[in-house]
């Protein structure tokens, strides 16, 4: 035995002799309106199992708690070790760290210090230096049931000389960092905490202001949770503003709250640093190296709720593996969070401190160079894979200067939906940044790409995009641009059977494709107001806008105008009941939509088709038409709208030729469609048709 372990010893013995007048119990008092968090109760709750049924030979069972800024951690760690204190008779040790927050962070030393005075080590007996130190607290230690509370870590180096060394301890660790080198070293069992739920919000506020107020004011207690995107620390500051005196209502509150210039402001109007939410903030962000600051600023710029990999590149100007490093770090660090397919998300009162950090720290010019940088890139990419989606669509080329920044992989049709699929939530609020940024050309750009948001029936969408494109083009002088998206507003608004504005659109288009003139959109624009008319039944007032229409519309593109145009004069001729003529446009229409590639178009073609043979007594033609339609409708391009109407007309074959069942089959499924795709009168004509099948089955 060395002088030093039999030093050691000594001061064990010495320690011993104290016994139960020297048991610490060291905890900070607990919050008395601690709200859910089942679940990780439950976790830590098995961590007192895992103890008991532990070898005494086994290593202490060690727990690291980590998670955002404000999400809760100490509150849960203390509240819990109130709770089960009482398992461990020889005491609970507690240390803040002090990793992130006001304070130089406390040393191994200066923590293993205040141990091992609460152990019963008096000031001239405390051996030196960090090594004997945490030797002798492992000794003192290893005989004993301790809990230990490690609050408020910078990181596993600072936590292992803190770790008793055998069983009969229990230790829970906090952190900011994910301590990711106590889990793969120590076996820490990592628990992550994450928001409150809605529920849990809820109770937490109403518990903090009282439930005769919270009652009187369920919708504002709602929205300020919602404001709070139920961070914790969030939630107690804005509730305990309402509970400070009853003059103050929840309303008024919501309305400080409302606006996200100010939000941040409004949660850190306190004296106290560990009750403001932006010093809570800081004590995070001050922690990131430069190059990390720089981006977590520049990710607060992106408009979408999450953005990929490239899109942070594009933003920071930086090459795909260094910020693949930086984001793992921000990710570690809890100030951003990785979600499925190489994707990352903000908390949203942490995006908003981004946002604002740019603001303090960027020039005008550096945040506007990232803007338009990540905007190039985002346009190009949806360029690219609107190209792929609808290869028959007509686009115009950028006018800026290319992206120098990479995009994913996209080589088919089929990686260009799961791009635009993963941007929908994106896409808008990148326009709209466009917009409010005066970046009219990326905005005009951005906007033409955007007929994807229309995929199953969500045409609200798509008429946003046509409205902010339109005004990006005016903005701009571009009279063609103009024109186009007049034109487009004019189709979107017919679909959704907002006549008056979609005539208003069409004609203010014809007159500036008038001027301009361009037979592209003079054509589209006759074209739209020829479809309006027939979707109107005035199939003879439509006609000489689409015979006018029809030869402006050839060799202007893939030849899909004109397939267009061709299928709609197929609608009218059927409309008027001259079906030779519609089926002699209907055929030539489906031609072209072939061969264009138009395949989406093609099964509408399909479907008037249909409608000319069927007016022609010829049924199983029609039903071979619509079965084909109703098959490609459901693979290419899906749309509700584009089952439901052949479905519809199969169904009338079908009961024409006697199957009444299976025509009372198709009429279901295409009521269900037109339901979820928001049209009420033909679901109505649909179900009309079922009940007079039926009636008749009935009474057969």
């Amino acid at each position: 035995m060395t002088l030093l372990d039999d030093t050691l010893m000594c001061m064990v013995r010495d320690a011993d002799k104290v016994g139960s007048d020297c048991v610490p119990r060291q905890l900070p008092s607990t919050v008395r309106d601690f709200t859910g968090r089942t679940d990780y109760l439950a976790a830590l709750d098995a961590l007192i199992s895992r103890e008991d049924d532990a070898p005494p030979s086994g290593a202490v069972v060690i727990s690291a708690v980590d998670g955002t800024a404000g999400i809760g951690k100490t509150t849960l760690a203390v509240y819990w070790a109130h709770q089960m204190q009482h398992h461990f008779p020889d005491g609970t040790l507690y240390v803040n760290l002090r990793g992130y927050g006001p304070g130089e962070l406390a040393t191994p030393g200066e923590a293993l210090g205040g141990f091992l005075s609460a152990l019963g080590i008096p000031a001239e007996r405390m051996p030196p230096g960090v090594e004997a130190q945490a030797g002798l607290y492992r000794s003192l230690l290893a005989e004993r049931r301790v809990l230990v509370v490690l609050d408020n870590a910078k990181s596993a180096e600072q936590v292992r000389p803190l770790l008793p060394a055998s069983a009969g301890s229990v230790v829970v660790v906090t952190s900011r960092d994910s301590l990711t080198g106590l889990v793969v070293t120590e076996g820490a069992t990592r628990l992550t905490l994450d928001l409150l739920s809605l529920n849990e919000a809820m109770a937490l506020v109403a518990g903090i202001v009282g439930a005769l107020r919270a009652e009187a004011e369920p919708d504002a207690l709602a929205e300020l949770v919602r404001l709070c995107a139920r961070l914790p620390l969030a939630l107690r500051i804005a509730a305990g503003r309402v509970a400070i005196g009853p003059q103050t209502t929840v309303a008024e509150v919501v309305d400080e709250l409302t606006d996200d210039r100010y939000r941040l402001d409004v949660l850190s109007r306190n004296g106290d640093e560990r009750a403001a939410l932006r010093a809570v903030f800081d004590w995070s962000y001050e922690q990131l190296m430069p190059v990390q600051a720089r981006l977590f600023r520049r990710l607060g710029l992106h408009p979408g709720p999450d953005l990929s990999l490239h899109a942070a590149a594009a933003l920071a100007d930086l090459k795909l593996s260094e910020v693949r490093r930086q984001l793992e770090s921000l990710s570690t660090a809890h100030l951003i969070e990785p979600v499925s397919g190489s994707r990352y998300r903000f908390h949203d009162l942490l995006r908003t401190y981004a946002c604002d950090q740019a603001l303090r720290f960027d020039t005008n010019e550096d945040r506007s160079y990232a803007v338009e940088r990540f905007l190039n890139w985002y346009g190009d990419t949806a360029y690219r894979c609107d190209e792929l989606l609808y290869p028959a669509h007509p686009r115009t080329q950028r006018t800026y200067k290319c992206s120098s920044h990479q995009s994913p992989e996209i080589k088919d049709s089929t990686q260009a939906l799961a791009w635009l699929e993963a941007e929908r939530a994106t896409m808008l609020p990148a326009l709209q940044q466009a917009v409010d940024n005066e970046l009219n050309a990326q905005a005009v750009h951005l906007a033409q790409n955007s007929r994807f948001l229309s995929r199953h029936g969500r045409w609200v969408d798509e008429l946003r995009g046509a409205q902010l494109g339109l005004v990006a083009a005016e903005r701009s002088g571009d009279r063609v641009a103009e024109t186009r998206f007049r034109n487009w507003l004019g189709e979107v608004l017919i679909t959704a059977e907002r006549w008056n504005e979609a005539l208003e659109n069409l004609e203010h288009a014809l007159t500036l494709a008038r001027d301009i003139p361009v037979n592209r959109q003079l054509a589209n624009a006759l074209n739209g107001i020829g479809l309006l008319r027939c979707l109107q039944g005035q199939f003879e007032e439509g006609l000489p806008y689409l015979h006018e229409a029809l030869p402006l519309s050839r060799g202007v593109d893939t030849g899909r105008l004109e397939a267009v145009i061709q299928g709609n004069l197929s609608s009218a001729f059927t409309g008027l009941g001259l079906y030779k003529q519609a089926l002699e446009h209907g055929e030539h229409g489906l031609i072209l939509r072939r061969r264009a590639g138009d395949l989406a178009g093609a099964v509408y073609a399909m479907y008037w088709l249909a409608r000319a043979w069927q007016g022609l007594g010829q049924h199983r033609k029609a039903i071979a038409l619509c079965r084909d339609a109703i098959a490609d409708g459901r693979t290419v391009d899906y749309t509700p709208q584009a089952v439901a109407e052949p479905l519809d007309t199969l169904g009338i074959a079908l009961h024409s030729t006697g199957r009444c069942a299976d025509a009372v089959q198709c009429w279901r499924e295409a009521a269900t469609l037109f339901d979820g795709y928001n049209r009420p009168h033909r679901a109505a004509e649909v179900r009309a048709r079922i009940e007079a099948a039926e009636a008749a089955l009935g009474g057969s």
